[in-house]
């Protein structure tokens, strides 16, 4: 099975787009979105639509989460404007539509969450140690995550005390062969906001049967999206990030 698998979007329809057209050349079999499609872009409904041709499995993430609740408390004051924003423009059926997604799923022998296992929603597997964390205490092979925007990934062998960090290549792509003795944590990085100083769209695709992994970079027009938040009132931080990658 070739399996796409994208994480926060963010309400960047530029990029959703270009990722969309990358996934259908590509001809994967099965879609998969690891949560915060909405937030801190002005787009969600139409980021969620742009990708029914996949008949996409979505998972949950914080900013779901935080516009189904109502809860902000956890959040920067610009996460907090731009929830609030989309929270007054998404229609009672697209809420009720993100209400239904799970936190976790497992396919195969594979799981997807948004952070990390310990806390599904809101934990940052960001170090070895966090990893290993994860490792020690859930039964998996791999875990496909998003949430820190940042693309890397952790292979534990076993018999070792930590896992190993896979880092992405100079030019924020990543191509990881897994080997069937190692387990591992994949996060697959943030179409919308990338934040690893590559302004490009992360997009990953997972062949079953070749056991390859590989997280490509996808440009699009960022002046839009960006000009897009602009135009909307919502914090201007949020349109650098997406020119800067940061």
């Amino acid at each position: 099975m070739l399996y796409g698998i994208i994480s926060d979007i963010h309400g960047n329809l530029e990029a959703a787009i270009a990722v969309k057209d990358f996934l259908q050349k590509s001809k994967i079999e099965k879609l998969l979105v690891l949560g915060d499609v909405v937030g801190y872009g002005v787009n969600p409904e139409e980021c969620m639509e742009v990708f029914k041709p996949f008949n996409a499995i979505f998972i949950k993430g914080n900013h779901e989460e935080a516009i189904i609740t109502g809860n902000c408390d956890v959040f920067t004051t610009d996460a907090r404007i731009s929830i609030e924003w989309t929270a007054k423009r998404l229609s009672s059926f697209f809420k009720e539509r993100i209400s239904g997604w799970k936190e976790t799923i497992q396919i195969e022998d594979f799981v997807l969450c948004h952070g990390g296992l310990i806390d599904p929603l809101y934990f940052y597997t960001n170090t070895r140690l966090k990893a290993k964390r994860i490792f020690d205490e859930f039964e998996f092979k791999i875990c496909f995550i998003g949430h820190t925007h940042f693309p890397m990934a952790f292979s534990l062998a076993e018999g070792e005390p930590l896992p190993a960090t896979i880092a992405q290549r100079p030019d924020g792509r990543m191509r990881i062969s897994l080997e069937d003795e190692n387990r591992y944590i994949i996060n697959t990085g943030s179409v919308g906001q990338p934040r690893d100083g590559n302004p490009n769209a992360c997009c990953a695709i997972f062949d079953t049967e070749s056991r390859i992994f590989e997280l490509h970079r996808i440009s699009y027009p960022t002046e839009i999206a960006a000009k897009k938040i602009i135009d909307a009132g919502l914090p201007s931080s949020l349109a650098a990030r997406i020119s800067r990658g940061l």
